[in-house]
């Protein structure tokens, strides 16, 4: 078991509507183990008010959650240990400055699982495994946060929650303001975290390339409403991206183009540019 929405909506305060519905009546199960998921829809559609649901850091208007058999509803319930659930559902802010606040990264990255009740040596033992898990050496530790790069900083943040060793990672937005090359290397690290010790990866983002090369379910949000849950090959087969407010991936948009103003006949579902360049090789042109 691991997260499951049952009729979720939640609400907060608008000055121009009184109350405006963040999400509504969202049905959805994410299971434990080896999932990796892109959850994607327009800028307002709902995406970080469904993420901070899967950790209990906020709770539903109405429906309810069920999070690792704790059940969650719109009263908070003095019998669920709400910090045993952000231990097992780990959530990454898109900011990472939010997540980092210690002198030194080895203290940013201890202090999550100090809270855990562990010997402070456990704790630099963590600190020193997710770092490296992260694709940065024992150096880091002594540094400042603050003066490290955006891509540093993110993996830190993530190294943070890592420390933890949460069954669910979710992450909000972590390539954003990274090169093509930064984004590739970390969702390469993503993709191997999750093949290596078996968790389940939520990533919210709006690049559709990654979304189709690297993930094997996508949820789509519009409006606060669960519109799409499936394979990225369907939704990219679909016609009603437009309706759902998102693009196509640019390998889908350049040999679309090529096949209507060339007249060509490729093959458009190609996932990476590598593949893209083969099928144009096979249709003749280079």
């Amino acid at each position: 078991m691991g997260i499951r929405f049952n009729q979720v909506s939640y609400e907060y305060p608008s000055f121009a509507e009184g109350l405006y519905s963040a999400i509504r009546n969202i049905n959805l199960e994410i299971t434990e183990k080896n999932e990796f998921i892109a959850l994607v829809g327009h800028t307002g559609s709902g995406k970080s008010t469904l993420a901070k649901h899967m950790n209990a850091l906020i709770f539903p208007t109405s429906g309810s959650l069920e999070i690792y058999g704790n059940i969650i509803t719109a009263k908070r319930n003095r019998k669920v240990k709400y910090n045993s659930i952000r231990k097992k559902v780990g959530l990454v802010f898109q900011f990472p400055e939010y997540q980092l606040f210690e002198e030194t990264v080895e203290k940013d990255i201890m202090f999550g699982p100090m809270n855990f009740k562990i010997t402070q040596e456990e704790a630099k033992k963590k600190a020193k495994e997710a770092l490296n898990l992260v694709g940065l050496d024992d150096s880091y530790l002594s540094r400042n946060p603050y003066n490290l790069s955006g891509g540093e900083k993110k993996r830190v943040s993530i190294a943070g929650i890592l420390a933890m060793d949460p069954d669910i990672l979710i992450l909000d937005e972590p390539t954003s303001g990274l090169d093509p090359a930064g984004r590739r290397v970390l969702m390469n690290l993503f993709q191997d975290i999750n093949k290596k010790t078996g968790k389940t990866i939520v990533i919210i983002t709006h690049d559709m390339d990654l979304v189709y090369q690297y993930f094997n379910r996508v949820l789509v949000l519009n409006d606060g409403n669960l519109i799409f849950d499936g394979e990225p090959e369907k939704l990219f087969r679909s016609e009603d991206l437009i309706k759902y407010h998102l693009d196509y991936p640019n390998t889908i948009k350049v040999l679309s183009h090529l096949n209507k103003e060339l007249h060509l006949n490729l093959n458009i579902y190609q996932k990476t540019l590598e593949e893209a360049l083969e099928e144009i090789k096979r249709g003749g042109l280079l």
